[in-house]
């Protein structure tokens, strides 16, 4: 029943039989990663795991886009090294949780997917986008290394030569694009995302939970052993040299700048 859903402050958790949906909710950010909401999406996917009757959880954004990435305003000036470990070990941990979800996951992206949005819609089993849906990994241009375990993701999920573009030159990815290198299963016009994803879902729902489980399992083994993610520890380590770092710094501060709007004459 929908009264037994849990109410978090930044997603919201919706049942239909047995799929379920969970929706980024910080519009107002476009739905930026803070600690709170890092921390909503383990205790959800978490929630969704206890329910033995949910075969399909789709995640999605409201408002403009799927996700704008982490706020690096969540970071104080003098972060200290356990308060970056901290952060770079919840975002591994969200990134594990929904790769490991009993349920088969389905990302449906519209707008921008930025940073640790990509990261979250790489962890998903499927992969759909709207025609307006872009993505980037603006790290390296920020003087920081991708974190939460991304770079194995991506390897798998682009090959080497791929991933080296995409996290090295921070350029932004059309969903055209992403749909050719197979980091995506299906790109459709916006109004049509909807429906693109619920006929996936409705063709998962007629499989049994025992054989998706298993299969999931299966497949989950054999992309682990193509790149194993078991480096992921080194993160935090390299992150928090990139927030030190001074040419980092330097170009941190150069890119956020060019990323502001120009005023009005």
């Amino acid at each position: 029943m929908q009264s037994n859903i849990p109410a978090f402050d930044t997603i919201e958790i919706t049942l239909d039989g047995a799929a379920g949906r969970l929706r980024l909710n910080r519009p107002a950010t476009r739905n930026a990663f803070n600690r709170q909401m890092m921390q909503d999406i383990i205790d959800g996917a978490r929630w969704f795991n206890g329910r033995s009757d949910i075969k399909v959880v789709v995640f999605g954004g409201n408002g403009a886009g799927f996700c704008s990435g982490f706020d690096l305003n969540n970071f104080s000036p003098d972060a200290s090294p356990e308060e970056v470990r901290s952060i770079v070990a919840l975002g591994s941990e969200l990134t594990d949780v929904i790769l490991h979800m009993r349920a088969i996951t389905i990302a449906a992206v519209h707008g921008h997917c930025i940073g640790g949005g990509v990261v979250l819609a790489a962890a998903c089993d499927f992969r759909y986008a709207s025609e307006d849906a872009t993505f980037l990994l603006p790290e390296t241009a920020l003087g920081i290394p991708l974190a939460w375990g991304g770079i194995p993701l991506l390897v798998r999920e682009l090959g080497p030569l791929m991933a080296t573009e995409f996290t090295l030159l921070c350029e932004f990815m059309p969903a055209d694009r992403a749909l050719r290198l197979g980091m995506l299963n299906d790109v459709v016009p916006r109004h049509m995302l909807e429906d693109r994803v619920g006929r996936s879902t409705e063709t998962l729902l007629l499989r049994s939970s025992l054989v998706l489980e298993a299969t999931k399992q299966q497949i989950m083994a054999a992309r682990e052993s193509l790149v194993s993610g078991a480096n992921a520890f080194a993160d935090a380590h390299l992150l928090y040299s990139g927030l030190r770092d001074g040419a980092s710094q330097n170009a941190r501060a150069a890119y956020l700048q060019s990323r502001k709007p120009a005023k009005a004459p």
